[in-house]
């Protein structure tokens, strides 16, 4: 199997939300000396454009399976994000996270796991945030970006008191939030596009 087909058979996997071939095809494609970030980029994240394309022809469709594709893609992260050493004097500190109530966090993981590839030290928390659970993380001096994934209106108050609270603690840390509801926030950066806030970071 060539690499190319390689990494799109791990993206049809997770699509279709087939978690024991997409670990199978991830597995193998690991052994085979594919590196995180080429699988992230070219799996994990072709695959939920596809899924995007599939929402846009059939929306009730393709929400049927939903489900299994988000499990099937955080089946794939958590597997890359075990192959990831611990960085070694890393430069800087970046905290990503969602706010509590936050539904969407795939975009989340996806960038914690690409920024930790590359050697930085990346505080990721698995659940929802409020401003207090990050108290001791805005201690740490090597902190130089707080990145938050926005997508929910629900949860724009709490956001906004995290930005709000950061700002006040940690004045130097630059606040970029991503998402439907990152234009009408105070942050220093929106950028929504992963891999472009991947670029910003690691340039």
């Amino acid at each position: 199997m060539s690499r190319e087909s390689r990494l799109e058979s791990i993206a049809q996997a997770i699509m279709i939300g087939d978690r024991s071939r997409a670990l199978q095809e991830l597995n193998s494609a690991i052994d085979g000396g594919f590196g995180v970030e080429e699988i992230v980029v070219s799996s994990v994240l072709r695959a939920h454009t596809e899924f995007g394309a599939w929402y846009e022809r059939d929306p009730d469709g393709s929400l049927k399976s939903w489900d299994s594709c988000f499990l099937a893609t955080m089946k794939v992260l958590r597997v890359l994000e075990s192959k990831i050493g611990a960085p070694q004097k890393p430069p800087f500190s970046v905290l990503v996270a969602s706010v509590k109530g936050e539904g969407h966090i795939t975009t989340r993981d996806v960038i914690a796991i690409l920024l930790k590839a590359k050697g930085l030290n990346i505080y990721s928390l698995r659940k929802g945030i409020l401003l207090e659970d990050i108290s001791q993380i805005l201690l740490d001096h090597s902190l130089r970006f707080v990145i938050l994934t926005c997508t929910e209106d629900r949860t724009k108050s709490s956001v906004e008191a995290i930005i709000e609270g950061v700002r006040a603690a940690r004045p130097d840390v630059k606040i970029i939030a991503g998402g439907p509801l990152a234009d009408s926030l105070r942050v220093d950066e929106v950028l929504s596009d992963p891999l472009k806030l991947y670029d910003r970071l690691v340039a």
